[in-house]
């Protein structure tokens, strides 16, 4: 596959992504009346393991079928970069099985627990959103240099 069919998947796949992300943001966000969290813990539960499931979808895609490989075998000066980001795939993996295996375990009347549990979520996006941008940036350096530009 060449780097720009690479890039194009890429930047589809991750969109999806961006899409649930933000289906979290909006449930985190959602205002309840009373103290009653059954229905916004099953629905974060629900978007959070979709998130999961899409999440390692994309990383492995990197990993395996994308830019990853064809990045360090074609421009080996990218090779520390392209390592960095993936030894955060695993950090993330961690991290999102952590808050998941919280959320399954927590009842709907443990409002602190889930507000943390939220918290650390909210957190996790960002990291993934700042690592996404990394990832985009590699990519269009590698594809200048393959399409004979500056990079």
């Amino acid at each position: 596959m060449k780097l720009d069919e690479i890039a194009q998947q890429a930047a589809i796949e991750h969109e999806m992504l961006k899409h649930i992300a933000a289906a979290l943001r909006a449930t985190m966000q959602w205002k309840l009346t009373g103290d009653d969290l059954s229905r916004k813990l099953g629905s974060l539960r629900f978007i959070s393991q979709s998130f999961q499931r899409h999440l390692e979808h994309v990383m492995v895609l990197e990993e395996y079928d994308g830019y990853m490989n064809v990045v360090t075998e074609s421009y080996p000066q990218l090779t520390e970069r392209t390592e960095k980001l993936r030894q955060e795939h695993d950090q993330f993996r961690e991290s999102l099985g952590r808050i998941n295996y919280r959320l399954e375990r927590m009842s709907a009347a443990e409002v602190v627990a889930f507000e943390e549990n939220c918290a650390k979520l909210n957190q996790l996006l960002e990291e993934i959103n700042d690592h996404n941008q990394r990832e985009t940036a590699l990519i269009q350096e590698a594809f200048l240099d393959d399409v004979g530009g500056e990079g």
